[in-house]
């Protein structure tokens, strides 16, 4: 290997790559977010949500899965959290309804609302 580079000073390396690689992915994860936001924004609808689900998805992350229905179709969505517990006591407010918006090209596409607890959010939403 020290013999190709001495012939390819210039050559980049593995782990140069791999960085550039992760970089991308990075970006195409952010643009797609924020493309799905604007979706919402520009396509807005709002139903009613249930919380499914407190989750704890790795070592200090944790999430809430919310179901909504747009005409007879079921959809799933989620959102980061920091931990929290309502003012029923159950954590996450599971059980419980709040304002979904979603988008009406898209209704995949979708944010909670969590009214007062909104705040224990972590997923960035750059368009409300």
């Amino acid at each position: 290997m020290d013999a190709l580079r001495n012939k390819f000073p210039g050559s980049i390396s593995k782990d140069t790559i791999a960085f550039v690689i992760g970089l991308l992915v990075l970006v195409l994860c952010i643009l797609y977010g924020t493309y799905k936001q604007y979706d919402i924004a520009d396509n807005q609808k709002k139903t009613n949500g249930e919380i499914l689900e407190f989750y704890h998805s790795t070592r200090a992350r944790y999430g809430l899965k919310y179901r909504y229905w747009v005409g007879d179709k079921e959809y799933i969505g989620s959102t980061g959290v920091s931990p929290f517990k309502c003012d029923n006591g159950k954590k996450g407010c599971v059980g419980q309804e709040f304002p979904v918006y979603y988008s009406s090209e898209n209704p995949q596409y979708s944010r909670i609302d969590l009214g007062k607890y909104e705040k224990y959010k972590t997923t960035v939403e750059f368009v409300k």
